[in-house]
């Protein structure tokens, strides 16, 4: 039976999306961040401006919220069809008006995260978690940095911290545990990572079977081998989760771009 999948955070379904699912994929390579700047002021994407919420918040005018809701929107935008230049100048007039507001700076991070300036990236990150220390996505972005970086010690102590959180679906779990086992055969660690495997098999609705097959092929230099196992995937699962998950590869060097 099919399952709507959230991958961190791509939200998809895997084997058939449907449009509405299809819309919250924001492509910010090389990661995937989930950009729903609604302003702290309501859970829908369009709700209207306000007075209450965080001081920062009720110094704007409802002008003002509106214009930053809008910035923040065409910031993503621009930077899903990766004119980043101009996601910039969106996000740079929108930090003038709410410096405070930690989706600013988890969105410049992502914008420098696309041009691969990964300590401006992970100085934006940390920034926006002092901002907001309760932020999963805030404490994933600056995990994910240190795996871009080549830092798969630190970036496995990150994820395993992750994934205990209470708070975190089951099918968030996946991506985060195939990036372990990337981390694990980075370290040499061969063994640990067949025992992440073995909890997967060829009939979940993610493709960490596929793909972690593939990773310890490619960890052995048998580049062959792991893109037979990349091609079964391709034909079983929705483009955008197989994107997500090459992406890994691509930041741990076993591929130089998509395929």
């Amino acid at each position: 039976m099919e399952r709507e999948y959230c991958g961190l955070p791509l939200i998809t379904n895997m084997r058939n999306p449907t449009s509405n699912t299809m819309r919250t994929i924001t492509k910010l390579t090389p990661i995937y961040i989930l950009l729903t700047f609604s302003l702290c002021i309501g859970a829908q994407e369009n709700a209207p401006p306000t007075n209450n919420g965080p001081d920062w918040l009720k110094k704007l005018s409802v002008e003002q919220q509106s214009q930053l809701q809008s910035l923040l929107r065409d910031a993503a935008s621009y930077l899903n069809g990766i004119r980043v230049q101009e996601a910039f100048e969106k996000i740079i007039e929108a930090e003038s008006m709410a410096p405070e507001y930690s989706a600013i700076h988890n969105l410049k991070g992502a914008a420098y995260t696309k041009i691969r300036e990964f300590d401006k990236a992970t100085a934006a990150f940390s920034r926006a978690l002092e901002l907001a220390p309760d932020s999963f996505m805030c404490r994933f972005n600056l995990t994910e940095m240190n795996f871009c970086k080549g830092k798969f010690d630190e970036a496995e102590r990150g994820f395993r911290e992750l994934i205990k959180e209470p708070t975190l679906k089951e099918e968030n779990k996946p991506l985060i545990n195939f990036k372990i086992l990337i981390c694990r055969l980075k370290q040499n660690d061969e063994p640990g990572a067949r025992e992440i495997l073995q909890t997967w098999d060829y009939l979940d609705d993610h493709p960490c079977f596929y793909f972690g097959n593939a990773a310890i092929h490619f960890s052995k230099t048998e580049k062959t081998e792991a893109r037979q196992w990349l091609n079964a995937a391709r034909k079983i699962y929705n483009p955008a989760v197989i994107t997500l998950y090459t992406d890994s590869f691509i930041e741990s060097g076993w591929i130089d771009n998509f395929e």
